[in-house]
């Protein structure tokens, strides 16, 4: 968060100390971080149960722009290599690797090609068979098996940005992690331990945007046009339409370039 705070106008909780392991006075690991006072996006508005979750339809127009300028400016924070971002000692901030798959890595390529030889399932083979059935279980088996393999293939030819700098990404980007007042004007976005720096094409639409992509989807779901068929993906489709309009508002002025509106509207 403190890369943030130095690099972006980002509304973030100020963090007084912490320490990262048991090794301190109090024998356990901590953070005292500033209260901000209102309540995460998912459960404003009359908490969880009176919209599950969702942004109501009459907050979504202001939420959906101050979340649009907010990765604007996350987007535009960049470092050299892709990995964890660390603080120095000295106040500097350096790319570190990732727990589960090394680093930090020089190029995309080196990234996907390390991801591909790294990748697992969640679900065992059991599981998956008990989740499906009577559904296509053999090929959805198939796909797990051969998707790491066809990246570890095609690495070399997935970016068109190969080198650095790579943007910084919160990686669970959701409604849950902003904090908002009663009119869901943001107050702060929050729960940064996962934030990293990634290739372009792994930037994505905050998570309360999130369809099934085409490709990946059932054809029977879609119109002749291509349209979806459902009134709630229609909706959305119609909603990531805006906040790319909404980013390259904020692209111009932010006087950044548009690289994030231009990858999400890829």
């Amino acid at each position: 968060m403190a890369l943030m705070r130095e690099r972006t106008k980002i509304p973030l909780p100020q963090v007084f100390g912490y320490e990262i392991d048991d090794s301190n006075p109090t024998g356990v690991a901590f953070m005292l971080m500033e209260l901000l006072p209102g309540n995460v996006a998912m459960d404003a508005d009359g908490d969880y149960e009176a919209h599950r979750g969702q942004i109501p339809l009459q907050r979504r127009d202001g939420f959906y722009a101050s979340a649009a300028h907010v990765q604007v400016q996350m987007t535009s924070v960049r470092l050299p290599k892709i990995g964890t971002v660390i603080r120095s000692k000295d106040g500097s901030y350096e790319v570190g690797p990732f727990p589960d798959m090394g680093g930090p890595f020089e190029t995309a390529t080196a990234f996907f090609e390390a991801w591909a030889a790294h990748a697992s399932f969640p679900m065992s083979t059991a599981e998956i068979r008990e989740s499906m059935k009577n559904g296509p279980v053999d090929e959805v088996l198939m796909s797990i098996t051969e998707f790491p393999l066809k990246v570890k293939e095609f690495a070399s030819r997935l970016s068109s940005n190969d080198s650095g700098p790579f943007p910084v990404s919160h990686q669970d980007f959701l409604h849950s992690n902003i904090i908002v007042n009663d009119r869901y004007r943001i107050l702060g976005v929050i729960d940064w331990e996962g934030a990293c720096t990634v290739p372009w094409e792994l930037v994505e639409f905050p998570l309360f945007l999130s369809t099934v992509p085409l490709p990946m989807d059932a054809p029977w779901n879609y119109d002749q046009n291509g349209e979806p068929l459902d009134e709630d993906t229609r909706q959305t489709w119609r909603e990531r339409k805006e906040y790319i309009e909404r980013a390259v508002r904020f692209e111009i002025i932010e006087g950044i370039d548009d690289r994030l509106s231009a990858t999400l509207n890829d």
